[in-house]
């Protein structure tokens, strides 16, 4: 698998979510067809800069690296960035980006077979911030059958809930369960697997699970929110004590 020390890593740190070649200089400078303006423009406009010229620098690692997995996958996940924070509705960027991301993807997967699932995961996130849905969802699903992993899991349970697929999303959360080793990670599958279902009830979102699973879920659930109301009654008394002079 990669390693990665100091470097974003490819997975979803769970205890997080449980507690609460070409060159692209000249692109980097110019402004596109819906680049803002006014006074908020010129902090909109700089930060797009520093997110593409991140994103080349990742681009020309990747494009010296043909089928470095860590290359591959840091160049993918500033691309989706283009994307998630809206700079590629302000900036002139070139066509091929996505496609040279995905090139850099398939050619690591092919090199370091190990790292597929990871890699996958990378790529269907990327595609689906890019609305290619279909082919998004296709390397999600080739992520999980690869080796089933949170990165995949989460946006792809998601999918089929909104989707109101609730056979398939039943079968990936089945499927996510077993491979899950730690308690927090067991946690967040059948979290979002409720939240994907649509019901509030945990018995009818998560009939699928086996009663033990179930009965840790509500336990750990009810520990969870104990804790965040102690916390938010901490800060209320803070709050309200008076500062000595």
């Amino acid at each position: 698998m990669i390693h990665r020390p100091n470097r974003r890593p490819l997975g979803i740190p769970a205890a997080t979510i449980v507690v609460a070649g070409f060159a692209l200089a000249a692109c980097s400078h110019k402004s596109g067809p819906h680049a803002a303006t006014g006074p908020s423009a010129e902090p909109t406009a700089a930060n797009d800069a520093k997110i593409v010229e991140r994103m080349e620098k990742m681009r020309t690692r990747a494009m010296q690296a043909p089928g470095g997995a860590t290359e591959a996958s840091d160049f993918a996940f500033n691309v989706t960035q283009l994307y998630t924070q809206g700079v590629v509705t302000r900036r002139d960027l070139p066509p091929t980006l996505l496609d040279e991301a995905i090139k850099c993807l398939d050619q690591a997967k092919e090199a370091k077979p190990d790292d597929a699932a990871d890699l996958l995961a990378r790529k269907g996130e990327m595609l689906l911030a890019a609305d290619k849905k279909e082919a998004g969802v296709g390397a999600l699903r080739e992520s999980i059958a690869d080796r089933p992993n949170l990165r995949a899991f989460k946006p792809l349970v998601k999918h089929y809930g909104e989707q109101k697929l609730t056979a398939e999303a039943e079968a990936l959360c089945r499927k996510a369960l077993p491979a899950m080793k730690t308690d927090e990670n067991r946690f967040v599958v059948l979290d979002e697997c409720l939240r994907s279902s649509g019901s509030a009830a945990t018995e009818v979102g998560l009939r699928w699970a086996p009663p033990k699973d179930v009965n840790f879920y509500k336990a750990r659930k009810k520990e969870l929110e104990a804790r965040l109301a102690a916390a938010k009654q901490a800060k209320a008394k803070e709050e309200e004590t008076p500062k000595k002079p």
